[in-house]
Order: structure tokens, then sequence, then C-alpha cells
């Protein structure tokens, strides 16, 4: 094996990637692990586009090269096969998540624009017995409402007890109401007192076509994007935050919020190890595949040449061909005649000279 190849690759990719070691955020997650995906596509398909790739374009096309050269079954290319669909899956997650806020953002755009409205995305509140994390929480005069956005399929299951289920290629569960409950308790232990008496519970899917056997009525459900108006119909209640208490209680849960951060799910140092002795491989295997047919080819070259040679040998009949005047013709005919009368009297003449 090629070590000094296996480090060139290693360098190549130094520095991309996740640290074992240290958390991020999201959004940090899903731009390194992009980043570090491209790297290793532009390695395989040697194109520039390969940043627009994705992960199973990345698999596929490196499973193709692993099977010309019998390198498929080998623990090497399994194992990095294996993480590198986990590495396409949490970047596919992660993304998802993050259209899920901008989902929220665009959805609560014209709540947040009312006066004395106060939104807040992407909360994480937690104590020493639990932890959540809020996808919209909306102050308003008239009430505090925390907003689940559930961006799904297109059929959903409440039960009776608040479990969230749906059945669309696998079945995800959702504790809906042990999740919103605690929830609630978190924001009721950071706002104290100001925690006001007109609080909702809403749940929200963007899709307008889902459809939705709600078996569950302590909290409400609203499709598509008019969430901002349903939120609004509350105001016809009456006011009860005055704008000191809307600001208490911004302050109070954004001096509580903690960022998430975690650690990377994707091993990417085995990635990066495994990558390398694979693609040192497939180049060993591609130059000696080459090396093979070049020989091939001057073999049946050496051999085209030999026949040539054999033919030009001396002795051997070689079949000239003159230039034919252009009355050739003619003079065929003449000579035919002409030998058609001489021949005859030759031999006659020759008969006759033989007679005793």
């Amino acid at each position: 094996m090629n070590n000094e190849r296996i480090n060139q690759i290693k360098a190549s990719l130094n520095g991309l990637g996740t640290k074992a070691d240290e958390m991020y955020t999201n959004q940090q997650l899903v731009d390194v692990l992009k980043e570090f995906q491209s790297a290793l596509a532009k390695g395989v398909f040697e194109k520039t586009h390969a940043e627009n790739l994705r992960e199973r374009d990345l698999v596929l096309h490196f499973e193709a090269l692993a099977k010309e050269y019998g390198l498929d079954q080998t623990s090497t290319f399994l194992r990095l096969k294996s993480n590198l669909e986990e590495l396409g899956y949490t970047i596919g997650s992660y993304i998802k998540g993050l259209n899920g806020e901008k989902v929220t953002r665009r959805a609560l755009k014209l709540l947040s624009l009312d006066k004395g409205v106060k939104v807040l995305y992407n909360i994480r509140l937690e104590d020493e017995d639990a932890e959540a994390e809020y996808d919209a929480i909306a102050i308003t005069p008239y009430g505090l409402f925390v907003i689940e956005v559930k961006n799904w399929g297109t059929s959903v299951v409440i039960t009776q007890d608040g479990i969230l289920k749906q059945n669309y290629g696998r079945e995800i569960v959702y504790d809906l109401a042990g999740r919103m409950s605690i929830k609630q308790a978190l924001l009721k232990e950071y706002i104290g007192d100001s925690f006001p008496e007109n609080y909702k519970n809403i749940l929200v899917f963007p899709n307008d076509k889902v459809t939705v056997e709600n078996h569950y009525n302590s909290i409400p459900v609203f499709c598509g994007g008019g969430i901002s108006y349903k939120i609004r119909e509350f105001s016809e209640e009456g006011n009860s935050l005055t704008e000191d208490q809307i600001t208490n209680i911004e302050q109070a849960i954004l001096s509580h919020h903690i960022i998430k951060k975690e650690l990377s799910p994707v091993n990417c140092d085995a990635i990066v190890e495994d990558y390398a002795v694979l693609m040192a491989r497939i180049e060993e295997a591609s130059a000696a595949a080459k090396a093979d047919m070049e020989s091939e080819i001057n073999e049946f070259a050496q051999e085209a040449d030999a026949k040539k040679a054999h033919a030009a040998r001396p002795g051997r009949h070689i079949k000239i061909k003159l230039p034919l005047h252009p009355n050739w013709k003619k003079t065929v005919d003449r000579v035919a005649g002409v030998t058609a009368v001489a021949v005859p009297a030759i031999l006659g003449g020759l008969w006759f000279m033989r007679k005793p």
C-alpha cells in the first residue's frame, strides 16, 4: 500500500469535518459537514460541481468505483459506506430542522409586525429536571402563546392521550401533551409572578394539505400559513399584559435561554482514514489496469509489425502493379489477332519440316 499517497489524501482534508470533542450549534454542524462532504465528493468525482451532489450520489459513485476494482466487500469500504450514509442523514435532518425554523418565521411574520408583540424563535430552556426547545414563543398584549411547528407528511393522528403519530414512510411518534406540559412548566418557573393567565399551546402544520385526525382537544391545531390570523383572534378576549410586562417576560425568557450545542454524531476522523486508504487502493488498481491495457496494446502492435516484416522478406511472391497505357485494350486485341494467325502457321511449318 502506498502510505505516502494515503498521507497526501489525508492532508488534503486536513481541518475539514467536525471534531470528536467539540460542541456545535445546528447551523454550525450543517455548515461544517456540508463543506466536508463537498471535499469528499470532489475527490471522488473530480468535478467542480461536486458540491451540488447529494450524499446518495457520492455513496453510489464511490461504491461503483470500489466494485470496479474488487474493493466493495472490504471492511474498509463497508465501514466508510456506513459512515458516509450517516453523514448524509445528519446533514439532511439538520437542514430539515433549519427549514422548519424558516417556515415558522414566515408563518408568524405578520404577527411579529404587530405593535407590542414580541416573537422569540428557537428558545431552549432547562433546569435540573427537564429541558425543552421552543419553535416560537409569541408574547402579546392578549396572552402568551407557545407555537409547536411540525413539518410532517400528509396524514397525522392525535390520540386521546395527546400522542402525535405519523405513518408516512416510517412511523414517527411524539408525546405532544407531555412535551407541551414541560414547556409550560419551565416558562412558569422562569417567568414567575409575571406568567399571564391567558396562556395557549398551539400546534401548527405548515402544510395546508395535511389531514389531521384529532382526538385530543386540549391544544388547538392549525394547518397552513394563517397562524398569525388565528392568534390575533384571541385579542377579542381583551388585553391582559402591559408593555412593561411583555418586556419583562421577554427578558426573563432570554436570560435563561441556552444556546444549544452538541457533539457531532458523525465520525469524521474515521471517514478521512478509510477514505484515504480506499482512494489510494483505487488509484493503485486503476494504474495497474491502465498498465495492463498498455502492455496488451504494445504486444498487439509488436505482432502486427512482425507480420509486416515477414511479408516483406526477399523471395516471397510480390505482386507489382504497373500503370496501364490508355490504349492497352487495342494492343491486347492486336496481339491476340496476330497470335491467332502466326501460331498455327509456325506450328504447321514445324510439322512440315519434320516430315521425312
